[in-house]
């Protein structure tokens, strides 16, 4: 987040999260290190639309050309916006098409070409796409509307595509197209941008924004609704005190990017913890229950110092975890 992010405080949309390190004494393992809340509303079969014949027309900007059908895949060719291609073979189950764009041949997503003026691919599993494969390309297919308290506005889709601006909380959105990689394509100014799909509301305008507040003078952890208290815990937090160190809970404001709430065993606190709620990537810290034995039960010295995560009573734990979203604030100072 341009402008916003504190220490370690990097997100999806801003270029990617941080290299993960474990938050010693209270760092959850195993499987926490894949459990990606948001990644699981984006499932669903995909289905082609029209066969590979022909040729076809880029329908965005600029088309990534990829040496493999996949967004991961490097990059053999940038094609424009109204550039015609040759289709070879596709779609695949995902919507890739091969190619040949002048002498190079590669996979380009369908969802970004045009077949006589229809998408040559569209996922009906997807919420963002629009269910009619003959819609007009480029015309607007729903609103959607920001639902953390910024959102980063790029040039394509991609962390490391040009930042054009940002778009602020419960602003309402014009949505152009399906996803791309995590990101969707969206009206702005007179042309087309990318946001990351999973700051964004589907149902309408979001109610006030959700944050944490973290006062490391106090302990305690308070829960708002823009500018409504909505509850506040006491946490126990890390024995390093200094404003940023490895093992301190480190100021400064971070976002939400993963949450699970099952019972998981941290090899490093060598006991359990649930409603694991991750905001600093750079140390791993996030909220948690106090350290626990296999049954759930708070084990003696549960709720001692940390390495730097928010160690919280198992009811008030429950409650952060359910309380937040994906990309909601935490503020952290004395």
């Amino acid at each position: 987040m341009t402008g916003r992010s504190g220490s370690g405080g990097a997100r999806p949309d801003g270029g990617g999260l941080a290299p993960r390190r474990r938050c010693p004494r209270r760092t959850v393992g195993g499987a926490l290190g894949v459990a990606v809340v948001a990644a699981a509303i984006w499932a669903g079969t995909s289905a082609p639309v029209v066969a590979a014949e022909g040729g076809a027309v880029v329908a965005v900007d600029q088309l990534n050309l990829r040496a493999e059908p996949g967004a991961w895949v490097a990059v053999v060719a940038t094609m424009w916006s109204g550039e015609w291609v040759a289709l070879g073979a596709g779609p695949t189950a995902d919507g890739w098409y091969e190619v040949a764009y002048g002498d190079l041949t590669g996979w380009a997503f369908g969802a970004h070409l045009t077949i006589d003026g229809a998408a040559a691919w569209f996922d009906p599993a997807d919420q963002w796409a629009e269910p009619a494969p003959a819609a007009a390309v480029g015309g607007a297919i729903g609103t959607a509307w920001v639902a953390i308290d910024s959102v980063n506005v790029r040039s394509w889709a991609g962390t490391d595509a040009a930042l054009l601006g940002e778009i602020g909380y419960g602003e309402p959105i014009t949505l152009l197209g399906g996803d791309n990689g995590g990101f969707v394509p969206i009206a702005y100014g007179d042309g087309l941008a990318w946001v990351w799909r999973d700051y964004l509301s589907l149902e309408g305008p979001p109610g006030p924004e959700r944050w944490l507040d973290v006062d490391r003078s106090s302990g305690l952890v308070t829960l708002y609704e823009g500018d409504v208290q909505i509850a506040s815990y006491w946490g126990a937090m890390g024995f390093d005190q200094s404003d940023s160190g490895f093992y301190a809970t480190a100021n400064g404001t971070f976002y939400v990017y993963e949450e699970y709430d099952a019972l998981s065993w941290t090899n490093w606190g060598r006991a359990w913890v649930r409603d694991w709620v991750a905001y600093d990537p750079a140390r791993l810290n996030g909220f948690h229950s106090y350290s626990m034995n296999e049954r759930g039960e708070t084990i003696p010295g549960g709720d001692g110092p940390t390495g730097g995560c928010v160690a919280l009573s198992p009811a008030a734990a429950d409650h952060v975890s359910d309380f937040v979203r994906l990309g909601s604030r935490v503020e952290v100072h004395w």
